[in-house]
């Protein structure tokens, strides 16, 4: 089940997202190690009903960002380009319990990602991760997203971006 989050899932929430940070730093990965996300990150997401938790047997399994609309670190692409100019919806942050990872939750989160947008009228996907983290790129080439190039975050660190046309 996926519902949006409330500043009650915030610990929750964080408890997923550290332990996601250690694993990051146990492979050599710096994805995260510069004190983002944090909990004010989480709550703004939560403030603005974009932040959302999955549940599995009632137990927070997996968290992520989700919106429809323009995101203002994918104006500019690097290497490459998007697929479309289509409107676009976008997951950030999504991050899976270790205890719930390689059970397909990535690809329950997009599926139902996918029929959101779809019901507002959004046809294209987007996504990015970090360039050395190659377990999330196979998860969202599996998941049917395309390499489309570079992106900087907002903190200018440079993500590979991907894209899903729907």
């Amino acid at each position: 089940m996926i519902r949006k989050a409330t500043p009650a899932d915030l610990p929750a929430i964080m408890a997923i997202i550290n332990e996601a940070k250690a694993t990051l730093k146990a492979s050599g990965i710096d994805q995260w190690q510069k004190g983002y996300p944090n909990e004010a990150v989480i709550l703004q997401d939560i403030a603005g009903g974009y932040s959302y938790v999955y549940l599995r047997d009632g137990i927070p399994a997996a968290t992520f960002a989700f919106f429809c609309g323009e995101d203002p670190t994918y104006k500019v692409i690097t290497e490459g380009h998007w697929l479309t100019d289509n409107p676009y919806s976008v997951i950030h942050r999504i991050t899976i319990k270790g205890a719930f990872r390689g059970q397909g939750v990535l690809g329950e989160i997009v599926e139902w990602a996918t029929e959101e947008s779809l019901k507002k009228g959004y046809t294209s996907m987007r996504i990015d991760t970090h360039p050395d983290n190659k377990s999330m790129q196979r998860a969202l080439q599996k998941a049917g997203y395309t390499y489309c190039g570079h992106i900087l975050t907002t903190i200018s660190d440079m993500r590979w971006a991907y894209e899903k046309v729907l």
